[in-house]
């Protein structure tokens, strides 16, 4: 059985926590203001229908490459969504597997 979750970012050993709503809504914001489809953003960044479709609706967490991946590709700076409290939907980056 495959580890659900693995080493979310670090920072001086200690977890950093990402704003997960946040994150969701600039995702949707962005690939709406392209005018792009859950697939043609999927085939811009690489990143599944499905993942796509719960980072905005769910704000669930995703792995730290397809965070990356979407942070950059909307032009964000990825350690904007860090959070120091739990304030909205926060939680850790976690390693996804393709098991579920």
């Amino acid at each position: 059985m495959q580890e659900r979750a693995s080493r979310p970012f670090q920072k001086n050993s200690t977890s950093l926590q990402i704003d997960w709503k946040r994150f969701g809504d600039d995702l949707r914001s962005a690939r709406a203001t392209r005018g792009l489809t859950y697939r043609q953003f999927g085939a811009l960044t690489g990143v599944t229908f499905s993942t796509l479709a719960r980072l905005e609706s769910s704000y669930l967490p995703c792995n730290a490459e397809t965070f990356m991946t979407l942070a950059v590709e909307m032009g964000r700076d990825p350690l904007a969504y860090a959070i120091r409290s739990n304030v909205g939907v926060a939680g850790l980056l976690v390693q996804e597997t393709d098991a579920a």
